[in-house]
């Protein structure tokens, strides 16, 4: 009866880390970065404006992604599984970003280069 009590505590507890890590939306990059040695003045600077919008997205994402972390007790024994799960993603996002990142500021060095 032991067993059974903690396997539905077990799966409860899991349950509640999924829905407790889920709520955050992980933006996408709705944004072409223009190729900085063809582009216009007019291409960097609709691109620089929606890269900073997806940037500021992105950050919002990985506030949400602490922020739903510090929701959950540190005492549930799943709590590491949890923390892992949210770092895994929060490593994944940056990561991400930063390609982005790297990916525009070439494309600035290639404009300021024409």
């Amino acid at each position: 009866m032991k067993s059974i009590i903690s396997v539905f505590l077990l799966i409860g507890s899991l349950s509640y880390a999924q829905f407790a890590l889920s709520d955050c939306n992980y933006p996408k990059m709705n944004i072409d970065i223009p190729n900085g040695a063809k582009a216009t003045m007019e291409d960097m600077v609709a691109a620089q404006g929606a890269f900073k919008s997806y940037n500021a997205a992105m950050n919002s994402y990985l506030t949400c992604l602490d922020d739903q972390l510090a929701l959950v007790s540190e005492d549930l024994d799943i709590y590491p599984d949890m923390k892992k799960l949210n770092n895994s993603k929060y490593d994944a996002a940056v990561e991400v970003l930063t390609e982005h990142a790297n990916d525009w500021n070439q494309a600035v060095r290639d404009y300021k280069a024409q």
